[in-house]
């Protein structure tokens, strides 16, 4: 949405959000934003109207068709490649002065400014872009009357992705030794931790602990039960650690990446790359509980 939203004042035409509500994150837009959020959304039976077609049918990639009252709708969608490195295509139909409407379906971040790059690309001034951004962003009242209260005094944040990312993680040395020497250099010792596993996290707690540092959570029970705590919960952990004095992440996390750019402290953060060793285990331990589980998915006991 940053990346949408940017471009869209760039080009100086309206930006618009269809927000679908995803298996992984199933809160609808109400759970989410703000009402005065400033956004103006549309529904996905709107966005199909504009399309001429169906979501389902989302071409891949670049490309661009005529529909009839909506004239010429160019799509983006990076699929396997992701969205920078089609930025150069991108733009030139853009350019091409006979496009009506363009419609991006994309999950990483993205600038016309640099033309095809990395998905792996960024700059300082695209940093400071969406940091802007990120800071006029307003949330559900669920949300952004929660974290504020909960911060206190200054803290460093550790951010711990493991479920879908294990394959991806630092070894456990590697987070200890980053979370001690950025909490030397902020000069605090208190550490923010948030997980995508609460096993992870309790874990992580008790060795922080050990190092003679002050770890702390958010808890469950701070906000209301209801059916998108999970969505809520992951977005105010998001909130603290964009004002934590700099954070530790996994370098293959967008949600620890964008958390650093939108505290205004990215250089001060810590970005740990996969070790391979962890990948490696991973790796077989996936292996083994397929192998062990062969006989009973194939029906043999």
């Amino acid at each position: 949405m940053a990346s949408a939203a940017i471009l869209a004042e760039q080009l100086g035409v309206e930006f618009l959000v269809c927000w679908i509500p995803q298996v992984a994150a199933p809160a609808p837009q109400e759970a989410v934003f703000a009402s005065e959020s400033g956004f103006r959304f549309i529904t996905e039976s709107e966005l199909e109207q504009i399309l001429g077609y169906t979501l389902a049918s989302f071409p891949h990639y670049v490309s661009q068709h005529d529909v009839s009252g909506v004239g010429k709708v160019a799509t983006l969608a990076g699929h396997d490649q992701g969205e920078q490195p089609l930025m150069s295509e991108f733009s030139k139909v853009l350019s091409s002065g006979d496009v009506d409407t363009a419609v991006i379906v994309a999950g990483g971040r993205f600038s016309m400014n640099p033309g095809s790059q990395p998905v792996t690309w960024d700059s300082v001034d695209f940093q400071n872009e969406r940091l802007n951004w990120y800071r006029t962003l307003k949330l559900a009242p669920e949300i952004d009357s929660v974290w504020p209260e909960l911060t206190g005094e200054p803290f460093v944040g550790l951010h711990l992705r493991y479920s879908d990312r294990s394959h991806q993680a630092p070894s456990r040395a590697e987070i200890k030794r980053a979370v001690v020497n950025l909490c030397r250099s902020a000069g605090v010792d208190r550490v923010f931790v948030a997980s995508d596993s609460r096993k992870e996290r309790q874990n992580w707690c008790e060795t922080i602990s050990g190092l003679g540092l002050f770890p702390w959570v958010v808890e469950t029970g701070s906000v209301s039960s209801g059916e998108f705590d999970g969505d809520v919960l992951a977005l105010i952990d998001w909130r603290i650690l964009t004002n934590a004095q700099a954070a530790v992440y996994f370098a293959e996390s967008s949600f620890g990446y964008e958390a650093a750019v939108a505290s205004g402290n990215f250089d001060q953060s810590v970005a740990l790359a996969p070790n391979l060793l962890v990948s490696l285990g991973v790796e077989v331990r996936g292996v083994t509980q397929n192998l062990l589980s062969a006989p009973k998915r194939r029906g043999w006991w």
